[in-house]
């Protein structure tokens, strides 16, 4: 669970929230909408710890949170590394390892599969569509076994066809591995399986409403 209690944040003497309450339960599947500009960013930053409220406080029990950035291009992973290195990254945490254990192997294994990247495995990641990356990107922060994972529109620049497979990977990481999930979306039909959508607006978090919500550029 995460709770934001009673929390106020500023910058540069712009005030973004002021008097947020919002908790987001453990094992959820939390939609996140609001207009460009709205706070969104700053949200996602202050429920990570990168960044302290001028007010308040953030409570998070979660045991481990991944996150998930937008994939609009290639340039940020245009290095000699292939699938299998990457995803591996996720399990050597602090401690780098040469060798992975035979259960790592397995685990390897099997998120690979999970994922649609078997054939994959040995291909450069600056090789890749967009959709491909993003599944890498997602198949490295799940493989840790993390209790939540926060998606920032990962579906950004895709087409149609690899939009709606990301999507469906989505619920699934929630449905059947049980991962909490916070996914910031532009399209609200992304967000139909969603336990509950709130929206960023007005220095604040709102649950959404169409009515609330006929404002916001989505």
């Amino acid at each position: 669970m995460i709770s934001f209690e009673h929390v106020s944040f500023s910058f540069a003497d712009e005030l973004i929230f002021h008097d947020l309450n919002l908790t987001i339960p453990h094992a959820s599947f939390t939609g996140i909408v609001g207009a460009n500009g709205a706070g969104k960013t700053t949200l996602i930053r202050l429920l990570l710890g990168l960044l302290k409220p001028s007010e308040g406080k953030i409570v998070n029990d979660e045991k481990k949170i991944a996150y998930v950035s937008q994939t609009t291009s290639l340039s940020d992973s245009s290095f000699p590394a292939t699938v299998k290195e990457v995803v591996r990254l996720g399990l050597v945490g602090k401690k780098p390892q040469l060798f992975l254990s035979h259960e790592d192997k397995q685990k390897l294994n099997d998120v690979l599969a999970e994922f649609g990247l078997t054939a994959l495995r040995k291909s450069l990641v600056n090789e890749l569509s967009g959709g491909q990356l993003q599944r890498v990107k997602i198949a490295k922060a799940v493989i840790g076994s993390p209790s939540m994972i926060v998606l920032d529109e990962p579906d950004a620049g895709m087409d149609h066809e690899s939009h709606d497979k990301l999507i469906e990977l989505i619920v699934a990481l929630h449905e059947k591995r049980g991962a909490g999930v916070i996914f910031i979306s532009h399209h609200l039909h992304d967000l139909e399986r969603a336990d509950m959508v709130y929206e960023v607006r007005d220095r604040g978090v709102f649950p959404y409403s169409e009515k609330e919500g006929e404002h916001v550029a989505l």
